[in-house]
């Protein structure tokens, strides 16, 4: 099984970041980071079991055992949209006509 720890994670998301700045770069929409949330989730898992039959007057004892780890990264962005095209002030995306899409 495949793992990540915090600090890998963190770096990934770092690189992300970065990549994510220089493809936006020149574009009129600017996406700008305000908040990140992680929320890990370690779960281990031990458990054993043992049985056991009897056939034909032998003894048979089975014994098996289990060790499971999980690790789980999430991550949230709150992002803040920018219109460089408008002096990088909040983008507004309207349409001056009202009522509902399904309306022609």
């Amino acid at each position: 099984m495949e793992s990540i720890g915090l600090a890998a994670a963190i770096e990934e998301l770092r690189q992300e970041l970065y990549q994510a700045q220089d493809l936006g770069a020149g574009q009129q929409f600017a996406f700008g980071v305000e908040e990140a949330q992680i929320e890990l989730l370690l779960e281990l898992r031990d458990s054993g079991k043992g049985d056991g039959k009897l056939n034909f007057g032998v003894a048979t004892v089975g014994a098996g055992g289990e060790h499971t780890t999980v690790r789980t990264h999430k991550l949230t962005l709150k992002l803040s949209v920018r219109d460089r095209a408008a002096g990088a002030t909040t983008a507004e995306i309207s349409d001056d006509e009202t009522g509902s899409w399904d309306e022609e």
